[in-house]
């Protein structure tokens, strides 16, 4: 009787501490969940393949090659999408200043905002790309020259085939309902060459 009394006892016990729940408010990291304000991932943009290029012609964004006619395209591999350049596939003697422009986003009523993209390289012989930001452009070709471009400080890849994240770049500074994100790729059929691939460009908020 004695050992089946015990016996219930711990039964008992037992069914208590798993009814209370063992498991604590912090026994479990719950990741932080961000809600994005802009996001682009190449994913609806028609794909290229091999020598066929298929620019990237997304609503608003803008696609153009300041000094010669080879533009940004849409490639995939792994089911991933991204935007690609590689002044290796231009004519002899040509240079390529390329830029991709975001269209305009309004920060004016979001706080604490937060950019952030991936690159990677392929075939690196000279990193291409720069970052800029600017609150006055037009959204023209034209206007690309005459806006006012401010350099973005971000973390390049520093070997290829590697997606490499820009770090957390802090917009929350600027305020205004026309900011656009442009990447630029400056190379030549003569000099730099590099791949480079573009992704997941987005912008947090709070």
């Amino acid at each position: 009787m004695k050992i089946k009394f015990l016996k219930t006892m711990f039964l008992l016990v037992l069914a208590s501490s798993m009814l209370t729940s063992c498991v604590g408010e912090d026994d479990y990291a719950i990741p932080t969940v961000y809600d994005y304000y802009f996001s682009e991932g190449f994913s609806e943009s028609p794909l290229g393949s091999g020598s066929n290029e298929v620019p990237i012609a997304l609503e608003g964004w803008v696609n153009y090659n300041a000094t010669a006619t080879r533009l940004w395209h849409a490639r995939a591999f792994s089911n991933n999408s991204y935007a690609e350049f590689s002044s290796f596939y231009s004519a002899t003697g040509t240079n390529d200043v390329a830029w991709l422009i975001t269209p305009a986003i309004d920060l004016t009523t979001t706080t604490g905002e937060i950019l952030s993209f991936v690159t990677k390289t392929r075939f690196e012989n000279g990193y291409p790309l720069t970052a800029f930001i600017s609150t006055d452009y037009d959204g023209t070709t034209a206007g690309i020259a005459t806006a006012n471009w401010t350099p973005i400080t971000f973390t390049a890849p520093t070997a290829d085939d590697v997606f490499v994240n820009s770090g957390n770049i802090d917009l929350s500074t600027v305020n205004s309902t026309n900011v656009r994100i442009a990447f630029k790729y400056t190379g030549s059929k003569s000099g730099v060459t590099t791949t480079l691939q573009l992704d997941n460009i987005k912008i947090s908020k709070n």
